[in-house]
């Protein structure tokens, strides 16, 4: 049965319709049923390929690459593109090698709206953030990570994550990964996420409570690797 009823996908194909730059969406899955210490299983891997393969279908724009954590070669890949869990989705313009854009977990629920914005972003709009910011972020000292917790229920999630992905998207410093905090609750507990969305900064250095404004992320950002404003 369709993710996607009729109705959702005469939606979508219209938004999809106005791509003009190809857009690839590389999807670590694992089909593996075996459970081992600290290996959680995939809960949703199987719903958010389906998932990616109905959006695939709706436009020409869309190229779908799909990797399963149980091969040999899956594994290797993950390793290069350093992928810890699945389901993650990265994001990138088709011919970009770009890793830096991801979701760990189903775009689901508020978080498909999420998606769509990545792919009409990536596909078309661009990131739109002013160049002064973007030269910010190329001159940061270090790698910044920017882990958003989020719950499909949750409708202020997709802002944090579209401020972390615009920023992912403007400079290959930055790391901006939806974390559907249900599907991984032990990455949750090392974090203490007690309300969504919450962005963990560089493994805690500092975090962002809430659909905060792009100046609370970039001022927390300079927080977490000592660069003063």
């Amino acid at each position: 049965m369709p993710l996607l009823g009729p109705k959702e996908q005469e939606i979508v194909r219209e938004r999809l319709s106005s791509l003009n730059r190809d857009v690839e969406m590389v999807l670590f899955t694992d089909s593996s049923t075996l459970i081992a210490p600290g290996k959680e299983p995939c809960l949703y891997c199987k719903e958010t390929k389906q998932l990616l393969e109905e959006l695939a279908a709706l436009s020409d724009k869309l190229h779908l690459v799909v990797y399963d954590l149980a091969t040999p070669d899956g594994q290797e890949m993950a390793k290069a593109y350093r992928v810890e869990a699945a389901p993650t989705l990265i994001l990138r313009e088709k011919g970009s090698e770009a890793i830096n854009l991801r979701y760990r977990g189903i775009p689901a629920g508020y978080e498909f709206a999420s998606l769509l914005e990545d792919l009409e972003m990536l596909g078309r709009d661009g990131h739109g953030l002013p160049e002064n910011v973007v030269q910010e972020l190329n001159g940061l000292p270090e790698e910044v990570r920017l882990q958003v917790f989020v719950t499909p229920t949750c409708p202020y999630c997709p802002q944090a994550v579209r401020t972390a992905h615009r920023l992912a998207y403007a400079s290959p410093k930055v790391w901006g990964e939806m974390i559907e905090a249900n599907e991984f609750p032990e990455l949750s507990n090392r974090y203490h996420i007690h309300g969504v969305p919450d962005t963990i900064i560089n493994e805690g250095k500092e975090r962002v409570l809430g659909a905060q404004p792009l100046s609370q992320f970039l001022q927390a950002i300079r927080k977490a690797v000592g660069v003063q404003a």
